[in-house]
């Protein structure tokens, strides 16, 4: 158990370090660009929360979709009357400015990558050597990896011990359930909720589309539709947000969402970052 475990540390440090130098460029390229549009997106989610909800049901993407300008023009309308006049013309040269510089550093990019094959080949090989080390730690008798894989095993043990820190008491490694139509159910996590038990999905967008959604309606029938996500970073769980709310369309729905970074619940403090109930018309 000991040596597998200092194989997979050494792989992983190996292709963590490979991958940096190739990271790093990637990074110094989109940093100003990315950090313009993601104030703006910030914004955006502070001043018009409704129009933001409304651009992700049109479209799971969600302000993705959007350009720079389009999303500083959503945020001007929200905070100046509507009698005043267009957008500052300064502010749109500069979302264009942005937008154009981007461009400009996605170029310089994508030549750097054509430089970055070899490191690529490179780590495709450590990628397989660390698969190799995964496979040994998933036959190690961890009930966690057994169920889920390495990967998925680490996302689930981290998501359940942030909520139980925050005061849940957590089942990580739950019996199916059965929903409404008979169906069973198999969820990463279930909580206690103020309501009775809740299903838990720990949500990468890492399974094709179809079985996410299939997932999703399964934890919404088994749970009078609610639905509860833990996502890894802040910028998927902005993703998931996206692509659930476009999802549910017009069905009900309560929707509780965190990430493993940001979520830090603590004494009474609400764990779930992100939290949206929506009911049929006339209930």
């Amino acid at each position: 158990m000991d040596t597998d475990r200092q194989i997979h540390d050494i792989s992983l440090r190996q292709l963590e370090a490979l991958l940096d130098a190739q990271t790093r460029l990637r990074k110094v390229a989109e940093g100003v660009a990315l950090e313009a549009r993601r104030q703006m997106e910030r914004l955006a989610v502070v001043l018009c929360p409704q129009e933001v909800d409304e651009v992700r049901r049109r479209s799971p993407e969600g302000l993705e979709a959007l350009s720079l300008s389009q999303i500083a023009d959503m945020v001007l309308t929200a905070v100046q009357p509507a009698h005043r006049l267009a957008p500052p013309d300064d502010l749109r040269r500069r979302c264009v400015e942005a937008e154009e510089r981007a461009e400009s550093l996605a170029q310089r990019l994508r030549a750097a990558e054509g430089r970055a094959a070899e490191a690529a080949a490179e780590a495709a090989l450590l990628r397989q050597r660390l698969h190799q080390a995964e496979q040994a730690l998933a036959a190690s008798g961890d009930p966690l990896l057994a169920r889920h894989g390495p990967t998925r095993g680490a996302q689930v043990r981290a998501a359940a011990t942030l909520l139980a820190a925050a005061g849940y008491a957590v089942d990580s490694l739950p019996d199916p359930l059965t929903t409404a139509d008979g169906e069973a159910f198999l969820p990463d996590l279930v909580v206690q909720g103020p309501e009775g038990p809740l299903p838990v999905e720990v949500e990468d967008l890492s399974r094709p589309p179809q079985e996410r959604a299939g997932r999703w309606a399964a934890i919404c029938r088994a749970s009078a539709n609610h639905l509860c996500l833990v996502a890894p970073n802040p910028r998927q769980r902005e993703a998931v947000c996206s692509e659930v709310l476009f999802w549910a369309g017009t069905r009900p729905l309560t929707l509780w969402v965190t990430d493993l970074q940001q979520g830090q619940g603590r004494s009474g403090e609400t764990v779930w970052l992100v939290r949206r109930e929506r009911r049929v018309i006339g209930r």
